[in-house]
């Protein structure tokens, strides 16, 4: 599940990014939930990049993000929202994908 990040080269571009530490239980959850809510929607279509942050830890600063899993929606303005947890609150997961 990849997808380039928004960007002022592609203004027009949004990314979905789902932050995971390896294969810990709640990252799978994470995952898993994320694609069951994507399908769910009617957009399982939608890229999303995974990031895992035991591989890159790099990246949890550039990103901000202090707790996984943690889903990050970055919108062609560049504005960010984060959901953290397992994705296993339906009503908060549809919420935020709601954006989309």
């Amino acid at each position: 599940m990849n997808s380039p990040l928004a960007d002022d080269t592609h203004p027009e571009r949004t990314a979905l990014i789902l932050f995971v530490t390896g294969e810990a239980p709640r990252s799978q959850r994470a995952h898993l939930n994320l694609a069951a809510a994507l399908e769910a929607a009617g957009i399982g279509d939608t890229p999303a990049r995974e990031v895992d942050l035991l591989r890159d830890p790099q990246q949890a600063i550039t990103f901000g993000i202090f707790a996984t899993p943690a889903l990050m929606h970055i919108d062609a303005s560049g504005e960010r929202r984060v959901l953290y947890g397992d994705l296993s609150d339906e009503h908060r997961l549809n919420d935020f994908l709601s954006a989309l």
